[in-house]
C-alpha cells in the first residue's frame, strides 16, 4: 500500500500591528534527514535543502517507502503517515 508523508504544522497569528491582525493560518512545517538523523525546519532555505539526504517539503503529500514510514514512525512523525 502506498504511503504519503503530510508533515507538521503550527499555527501563524499576525500581531496588532498588521491589517488582519485577527486571522490566524496553518504554516507547514518541513522534514530533512541528514545523517541517519530525522528534524524539522520551520523556514528552509532553497539553496540549503541540497545538503539533505532526503528532504520532506511542508505543505505537500510526500510519497515514502515502507522503509523511510519505519524510520519516520521511531522519529516521532508517525502521525504525519497517510496510507491510500
Amino acid at each position: 500500500m502506498a504511503k504519503i508523508f503530510r508533515g507538521p504544522a503550527m499555527t501563524i497569528k499576525l500581531g496588532r500591528g498588521e491589517d488582519l491582525w485577527f486571522v490566524s493560518y496553518p504554516w507547514a512545517k518541513t522534514v530533512v534527514k541528514k545523517n541517519g538523523t530525522w528534524s524539522t525546519i520551520v523556514s528552509p532555505q532553497d539553496s540549503s535543502l541540497k545538503d539533505y539526504d532526503r528532504v520532506l517539503r511542508g505543505g505537500y503529500e510526500n510519497p515514502i517507502t515502507e522503509a523511510e514510514a519505519a524510520e519516520l514512525t521511531a522519529a516521532g512523525y508517525g502521525d504525519y503517515i497517510v496510507e491510500l
